[in-house]
């Protein structure tokens, strides 16, 4: 299985970028497997799709100004499934995010 890789680096409201690469993955037909968030600075999106969708996926994200730098390159020889990741990194002054912890044991 192949793997390609995708890099965000924005400003735009972290909600909003996070809901806008999901809607471009489910635009290209893929689906979303895994998710990772690291407080309100970063956050990690693994999908799957087809490798002939991929070129579809970073156009939809182009057209919603996420500016994504890809490692490697977008091959569309075949239509075999793709295992991918969209890392974003959020540039805001925000404080981290907080988060309470109920106690246990």
């Amino acid at each position: 299985m192949k793997f390609a890789r995708f890099s965000i680096f924005t400003a735009i409201n972290r909600n909003t970028a996070i809901s806008q690469v999901c809607d471009a993955v489910s635009e290209a037909s893929g689906w979303i497997v895994d998710q990772s968030f690291f407080s309100n600075i970063a956050a990690t999106i693994n999908f799957e799709m087809s490798s002939n969708s991929l070129q579809k996926f970073w156009q939809a994200l182009r057209e919603k100004d996420l500016n994504a730098h890809i490692e490697g390159e977008l091959s569309a020889a075949d239509s075999a499934d793709v295992r991918g990741t969209v890392s974003l990194t959020f540039s805001h002054g925000e404080p981290d995010l907080k988060r309470d912890v109920p106690p246990f044991g």
